[in-house]
């Protein structure tokens, strides 16, 4: 719930210590010369009218503006109880919802009570699971593509090599489906259009950019100098009038969230450890549970505990664990490690086992740390996201339960 004004504070630090335009700092960079997905041109999301865009799930919860996602809790709550209008029905692109939104438990409930669900993926997963039709999706070697990451100023050629079975990409499958619902006319026929149209800055052509590879920004040194900054004061702003005039806290200010030892000192009695959590490098988010290679590296869920808080709760190195919370209790494989804090433990996320196959539903809330997650308030101010990690647990040797 402190995401958006950690990142304020942190960024505060490189303005006070003159960490800004220079060689080894913050750098901005360039625009790139192409239209990407939060280009209007590309978005269309200016034939959204403002009717329809007041309807929207978050419209009334006071986020930032210019925000436009729905957050996770949010799309469960209208669901359920049909705040602000009940959900009928859903289509999941590449999304594991029940490994990755907070408070498992109750999201899946809560899609049960969806009338269809609809979901594209190239492996079957806890959430494709409970879909009513699952769409083949092609991999990144099955189709043409350009790769615009967000953190860099870069786009790179994503070129096709291979075509499998009758897997057809994302573009193919949304391209179809607009056309049944009476909306081709915002789709080219070939994916090759669409990239066409990316590069029409660069005055390029996507074969022509075949040859080329990538495209990369500029680095702007001391930009702020010919320029200033994209304030309304034109300067760095430590204190922002603009997060002053729109409501929300001028300056970082921490909140302290719900379930710790400060905010609760009762709930800790019974719950002592703080949960903290990371993904495993070899992983991305909850996929590649399948990938043989990958699992060998890191075959099991495990939880970081320290030696001292391991010997008190008669834990030893590789024992298999409980970790519980309010909302319900999982199991992790202990790692002990002198790095971490003695009062907290360090959680794996995104875990499910492939393995397991369907009838068990891949075991999908065995080792999910959104089993043990919280939907309620408070959330972010600013953006509207829960509390993932910081919160009170307790562990306890599984074979002893």
């Amino acid at each position: 719930m402190n995401s958006f004004q950690g990142a304020r504070a942190i960024d505060i630090l490189r303005v006070i210590t003159g960490n800004l335009g220079i060689p080894g700092g913050e750098l901005d960079w360039s625009d790139l010369p192409i239209h990407t997905g939060s280009s209007p041109a590309l978005s269309l999301r200016d034939h959204v009218s403002k009717d329809l865009r007041s309807r929207r799930l978050s419209a009334g919860d006071n986020l930032l503006p210019g925000t436009m996602y729905t957050f996770p809790q949010r799309i469960v709550r209208s669901i359920e109880k049909g705040d602000p209008y009940f959900l009928r029905g859903a289509y999941i692109q590449g999304g594991n919802l029940l490994l990755t939104y907070p408070n498992a438990k109750k999201v899946m409930n809560a899609f049960k009570k969806l009338e269809f669900i609809v979901a594209s993926d190239l492996f079957m997963t806890p959430t494709t699971a409970i879909a009513d039709i699952v769409f083949p999706v092609s991999g990144f070697l099955e189709c043409d593509g350009l790769l615009t990451p967000p953190y860099y100023k870069i786009a790179s050629v994503q070129q096709k090599v291979a075509q499998v079975g009758e897997c057809r990409s994302d573009y193919d499958i949304l391209k179809e489906l607009a056309k049944r619902i009476g909306k081709g006319e915002f789709f080219w026929e070939e994916i090759t259009g669409l990239l066409d149209f990316m590069l029409k800055p660069a005055n390029l052509t996507f074969d022509e950019f075949r040859k080329i590879g990538t495209l990369q920004g500029n680095k702007l040194y001391r930009q702020y100098e010919k320029e200033g900054f994209r304030t309304p004061s034109g300067k760095a702003e430590i204190f922002s009038s603009q997060l002053e005039e729109w409501g929300f806290d001028p300056l970082p200010i921490y909140h302290e969230g719900p379930e710790t030892i400060f905010s609760d000192p009762e709930l800790a009695k019974e719950y002592p450890l703080t949960v903290v959590s990371w993904k495993q490098f070899n992983y991305r988010h909850s996929c590649f549970r399948e990938t043989a290679s990958l699992r060998r590296v890191h075959p099991e869920p495990t939880i970081h505990i320290h030696p001292e808080t391991a010997k008190k709760l008669d834990i030893t190195d590789g024992d298999w664990v409980f970790i519980e919370t309010r909302r319900g209790r999982i199991k992790q494989k202990s790692v002990l490690s002198a790095d971490i804090d003695p009062r907290v433990v360090g959680v794996d996320f995104g875990w499910w086992f492939p393995e397991k196959g369907l009838s068990e539903m891949f075991e999908w809330d065995k080792s999910n740390i959104n089993m043990l997650t919280s939907d309620e308030p408070p959330f972010s101010r600013e953006l509207g996201s829960p509390t993932l990690r910081g919160f009170l647990c307790k562990v306890y040797p599984a074979d002893r339960a």
